[in-house]
């Protein structure tokens, strides 16, 4: 009873200080603090329903996973049957005390209160003083490194990060590295360890949002206006079928805690990843190692996942991570333990699909395999049972090709299928599982991208020495990952060969079917766990020379992965891409400010359009958006079509797609200076627009042409 009390009292500090904010002060930094109570007390309080019996931050990330899903599921729902408004979310928060106050009832777990004074009044764990040396060190050099990269903001059009960023930024994160892996690699001071990975993870993922703040990407330009949309009117008609458990989220934290959309969506994927893994991971481990200090040796291990997927916040993005850490919730149930229960783990599964179908439905069928695993099936119907299963395993195998087509379909998009791919010929050329190596004359970069392009074949070795090692103690339900993984290698076959995207233009087409690349790493991280397990219990016992050598061996993989994190200008790889930069914003306000009221259609590439969707927003004749995209679009062919050759004849054509298209007589051409054959293109240009400027000293010139 004293103990509910303890979570009573803070419930009713918690209301009032969010009604005063929210109606009265309306404060983004008292925000941003309640914010983090909401997270850290009702998720440590249903992390206590879910599960007593782990200890504190293992049962704590249970509790914000599960709320945050709980959050989406029926903030979704809302927006489905109606819409979000700010006075939905008002009530969501206002509701949250209460119901989880009433949950937590019958529960005997101890409030955090409880918790901190139980650990305040407990004897304490003498830390030595180079424990706290190391420490020290890793915060100071964490520091530097956020602090070099606030220094360095880029604006102007680069196509990596790493060319405008000092070289000491790398030195500075291997070196923090280097001091953090100490401390997993002692076993000890857990908690103090798991803060210091989460920083040094945050630091990995945080380049970006960071370093470029215009933004980064393009996708991620999209959601956030479709978000500032929804912000302002609640929904948007018709209603999509994908996106939404994102775009909900990101309206609770605007709306409930005044946190700006931009801001919000930046850092939602990269804090989330960098706060919830950490725990989720070593959740994991410590039920598959059942030795505490080996979990934390494993963490190691945790830059081995594909982490490039959570630098930017996309609903692909928040949907692998929500995938992932349902897959790393379900090990209890894998080996036959009952917390978290099912019931929990159909939460993660349900949100992750209602955030992006790529990773929900590989997320809902693993969830289906858990849960019609021989063990919980009826034992006076096998028949039945087999056939189901069978059924269920021939289904997951064709179910995302089967939803692009349907997708397709409802959407009248152009997808071709090829059925002479369909041999196994064709589709083992299309895994290229081989070993690549290399050689560039840069002993360095040669080393990294060793590395990285032999990373999941890394990955799969691992998995698999696990299974070989461990087959006969694992219990019958690990084959759902097995089967997963199956089911995803299936699906990437069909949709790298069978099915062809012709709606996207050439060099995207092959994205949808490497977005499940991701997913089967996801779904071995169980098995990787295992074998780092396996392999740091025998290096225990090894020479000094063997432990140092793997230790240094860690240091490069986390420093190769971080460098390979980000978009790349080397000898190995140039990325196709710019950033959004200072002048293509400057082009489009000036493209605004010369059609003085009027509409007009733009041709630019993709960045000025990201740009466009950022500072002007949706502006739709009929279905042409007024800027070229998508790139599969005809509006981009016309901006192909003018970079050959910019004619008023391209431009007076380009102005017909548009509906009663005698309206629209302004049409403006934008060239960026780094686009290729840029002197010719604006030169030519300059003699058929009526008129033209440039902007950035002559980073993006504006072609004007009147009709």
């Amino acid at each position: 009873m004293f103990h509910r009390l303890h979570s009573t009292i803070f419930a009713l500090l918690f209301l009032a200080l969010f009604v005063a904010n929210t109606f009265v002060l309306k404060s983004a930094p008292l925000g941003i603090l309640l914010l983090l109570l909401y997270v850290g007390v009702f998720g440590w309080e249903l992390g206590g329903v879910i599960t007593a019996a782990e200890k504190a931050i293992l049962r704590w990330w249970l509790g914000v996973w599960a709320l945050l899903s709980a959050l989406v599921i029926l903030l979704t729902a809302v927006y489905y049957l109606w819409k979000v408004t700010p006075e939905v979310i008002t009530v969501v928060i206002l509701l949250t005390p209460p119901v989880l106050l009433w949950a937590c009832r019958a529960s005997r777990h101890l409030s955090l209160f409880a918790h901190a004074h139980d650990l305040w009044s407990a004897r304490r764990h003498a830390i030595p003083r180079r424990v706290w040396l190391c420490a020290s060190a890793a915060i100071l050099l964490l520091s530097l490194f956020f602090l070099t990269l606030a220094r360095h903001p880029i604006t102007d059009a680069v196509r990596s990060v790493w060319e405008r960023l000092p070289a000491g930024v790398i030195a500075l994160f291997v070196l923090a590295a280097a001091l953090v892996f100490a401390l997993l690699w002692r076993g000890k001071e857990r908690a103090l360890s798991l803060i210091l990975l989460s920083a040094l993870l945050f630091a990995f993922l945080a380049v970006a949002a960071l370093a470029l703040p215009i933004g980064f990407g393009f996708d991620s330009f999209i959601h956030k206006a479709t978000e500032s949309y929804l912000a302002s009117f609640g929904a948007i008609e018709p209603k999509p079928f994908y996106y939404i458990g994102q775009y909900v989220l990101v309206l609770f934290l605007s709306h409930g805690f005044l946190i700006p959309i931009d801001v919000a969506d930046t850092f939602l994927v990269p804090v989330l990843t960098a706060l919830l893994l950490p725990a989720a991971w070593f959740f994991a481990a410590a039920h598959i190692t059942r030795k505490r200090s080996l979990a934390m040796m494993s963490l190691m291990g945790l830059f081995l996942l594909p982490l490039s997927n959570f630098i930017v916040t996309t609903p692909q993005a928040f949907a692998n991570l929500w995938t992932l850490l349902l897959t790393l919730a379900s090990v209890p149930y894998l080996l036959e333990q009952e917390h978290p229960r099912l019931r929990v783990l159909a939460l993660g599964a349900l949100s992750a699909l209602l955030i992006h179908p790529i990773a929900g439905i590989p997320g809902l069928l693993f969830f289906l395999f858990l849960a019609t695993d021989p063990s919980r099936t009826n034992p006076r119907t096998p028949k039945t049972n087999r056939a189901v299963r069978v059924l269920l395993i021939l289904l997951a195998c064709v179910l995302l090709p089967l939803s692009f087509v349907v997708n397709a379909s409802l959407s009248h998009q152009a997808l071709g299928v090829n059925l002479a791919a369909l041999n196994p010929l064709t589709w083992l050329s299309s895994l290229n599982l081989q070993v690549f190596f290399e050689n560039r004359f840069a002993p360095l970069l040669d080393l990294v991208y060793l590395y990285g392009f032999n990373a999941m074949l890394l990955l799969i070795l691992i998995a698999l020495f696990a299974w070989r090692e461990y087959r006969r103690e694992l219990s019958v339900r690990w084959r759902a990952l097995a089967l997963t993984v199956l089911a995803l290698t299936m699906n990437y076959l069909i949709l790298s060969t069978v099915l062809e995207f012709t709606f996207l233009i050439d060099y995207e087409r092959a994205n949808y079917a490497a977005r499940l690349i991701p997913l089967m790493a996801i779904f071995l991280t169980p098995y990787l766990i295992l074998g780092l397990g396996h392999a740091f219990t025998n290096l225990k016992t090894q020479p000094l020379v063997l432990r140092a050598g793997v230790f240094a061996l860690a240091l490069t993989v986390v420093g190769s992965s971080f460098y390979l994190a980000y978009p790349r200008r080397d000898a190995y790889e140039t990325n196709r891409g710019f950033n959004v930069s200072q002048a293509d914003v400057d082009a489009v306000y000036l493209a605004e400010d010369l059609a003085a009221g009027r509409p007009y259609l733009a041709l630019a590439n993709q960045s000025v359009s990201a740009a466009a969707i950022q500072k002007i927003g949706f502006r739709y004749f009929g279905d042409l958006f007024f800027y070229p995209i998508p790139t599969g679009g005809p509006l981009y062919d016309f901006f192909l079509a003018m970079n050959d050759s910019p004619t008023r004849e391209t431009a007076r054509e380009a102005l017909d797609l548009v509906p009663m298209h005698g309206d629209v007589t302004t049409l403006f051409f934008l060239v960026n200076n780094y686009w290729w054959d840029a002197p010719r293109i604006i030169e030519t240009a300059k003699a058929t627009a009526d008129d033209w400027r440039s902007v950035g000293d002559g980073a993006v010139y504006v072609f004007w042409y009147k009709f």
